[in-house]
Formats: C-alpha cells, structure tokens, sequence
C-alpha cells in the first residue's frame, strides 16, 4: 500500500520538535554568549530568586589623630526584590488536516513552527529589556552620545571597583542615537537572537541596538552581573507530556495528531528571567542633547 507523502508519522513528530528546540536553545546561548558568556541557572518552576543591593555608609572622616578610634564605614548587601520563577511562555498552534492536505507538510507545518519560534524569541527578548529597563537603580548623564557612555562606564568602574572578574563591559542604545552620533561613518554589526551589535565600541566590550531602548538613554552592565534564570523542561514533567528537550532544558516541544479535530498540534513551553546580581549594577546614562546646554555651561566644561 502507498502510504500518501503527506502523510505524518511519529518520526516526524519527534524530528519537528528537536529541530525546534535546537533552533531556540541555540539562539539564546548565542545571545548570551554575545553579552560575554551571562550564567545560566536551570531551576525548578516556582523557585523564589532573591535580588540585592549594595548599601554604603561613608566615615564621617578617614583621618584621625594618633590613638583616636578610626570612626566605622559601614557597607551592607541588603535584599532588594524577589521574583518567582514560573512558565512564562505557554505557546500552542494547530495546523488543520486541510492545509496539510492543499499546502504540504513542509508549507503547513515546518513554515508555522518557525513562525512560532519566532513568537517565542520575541517573547524572550522583551524579558531581558524588561529586566534592563526596569530593574536598574542608578543613574547618570552626559552632553552628547560618547559622553553619555562614558559617564556610563565611570559609574560601572565604580560600583565594581573592587570585584575581580566583573566579565565584559554591555551597553544597550537605541540604534537611532547611535546613528545620528555616527552620521555617514560605517560600522561593523553583527547579528545574535535578532539583535544587532557590535564589538569593541567606544571603550565599551559589547553595545547592542535595539529599540526596545528609549531613545535618549543609554542602559549598561557587566556580563558577570547578570544571571539567566530558566525552568529545567527536563525531568519527570516534561516526560509527562512526552516533550523534546535538549541538553540545557531551555524550552520543552511537543507534536501530536488530534485525530478527532483532524488537526495537527504544536506545543512550546519555558519560563525565564534575566535578572542582575545587583540592581544598583545597572546603570541608566541619559543622552543630553548639546543644543538644549547653556553655552555658558559649555564653554566651562571645555575650560575656555
């Protein structure tokens, strides 16, 4: 008996599902290996993650006369906010038995997956701008594009002054100030997880463009500050549901025939959170504009 090419065999199922999580799994590493290898932690869905910051109270003075008690500098990582690691994507498209049938397999079914994929990695990266643009707690400014970095950057050097290893240097800019600052000047981007980025800029290890960043400002870390939290797909819940998972556990896949809607599902499903270290190792630089700069205020800065 000719068995129809359309026809969809467990083999199938199982191939769509790994290529799937290859594909997804392999992009965020990419991402992450991007911003200087960030550390990825597989947990339990519903584990409580703790953020701090770094809280420091100066002397009232350093110097004191021969055999005066030197007065105390207190400095304390106190907790800041807690976050509950869940299932933050739950994704689920079907494929009718008729678009199968008209289209074919690779059209009805391989297309919609990768437009599901794409669904999935948007959803991901709006949590690590979400983590960026929300959780950071210190602030900065410079008069102009380049200043504004490195006031960026001045601020990063000293809030980590005495941690070893901080890891690479990450800037976050919305690509139109780094356009306008650039004007016809050509640049080398690269490309990770649909993000642009480039290496080795403006003293800076990594910049990454994105609009997700309002224009105007400027967000920048440390790899070593940032940890990326998931939910391990592996293990007896993700075999309940028969899911493809790969050797990270990033995201869990499933295919399956539902014979009575004569329909063909796929099922995607992981939870993440990209949160810092520290919450005060965030820095936010605002872009000012040098047109809107008393000249008075300018022509002092530069000592004329």
């Amino acid at each position: 008996m000719t068995v129809d090419e359309n026809t969809i065999t467990s083999a199938d199922l199982v191939a769509q599902s790994i290529d799937f999580v290859e594909q997804f799994s392999d992009n965020v590493s990419t991402l992450l290996k991007a911003m200087g290898n960030v550390r990825m932690h597989p947990m339990a869905n519903g584990t409580l993650i703790q953020t701090y910051k770094t809280d420091t109270t100066n002397a009232g003075s350093r110097t004191v006369a021969e055999g005066e008690v030197i007065p105390l500098t207190k400095i304390s990582r106190t907790k800041n906010k807690q976050y509950e690691l869940t299932l933050t994507d739950k994704l689920r498209k079907t494929t009718t038995f008729e678009a199968i049938q008209k289209d074919g397999y690779d059209q009805a079914v391989t297309y919609t997956d990768s437009k599901l994929l794409a669904i999935a990695q948007k959803n991901a990266k709006a949590d690590l701008f979400t983590a960026l643009t929300s959780k950071g707690t210190t602030t900065t400014s410079g008069v102009g594009f380049q200043p504004a970095i490195s006031a960026g950057l001045g601020k990063l050097a000293g809030l980590f002054e005495d941690v070893d290893g901080v890891g690479t240097t990450i800037a976050y800019v919305n690509p139109d100030d780094l356009y306008k600052y650039l004007g016809n000047a050509q640049i080398t981007v690269q490309t990770a997880f649909g993000l642009k980025y480039l290496q080795s800029y403006l003293n800076v290890d990594v910049v990454f463009l994105t609009t997700a960043i309002p224009a105007g400002k400027v967000v920048m870390t440390v790899s070593d500050n940032m940890n990326f939290y998931y939910v391990d797909m592996r293990g007896e819940a993700g075999r309940a549901f028969e899911m493809q998972v790969d050797q990270t556990g990033l995201i869990g896949v499933t295919h399956k025939q539902t014979p009575e809607a004569l329909s063909y599902d796929t099922i995607a499903a992981g939870g993440w959170l990209l949160l810092p270290e520290r919450t005060d190792g965030i820095v936010t630089s605002t872009i000012t504009d040098p047109s809107t700069v008393p000249s008075t205020a300018t022509s002092t800065a530069s000592g004329h």
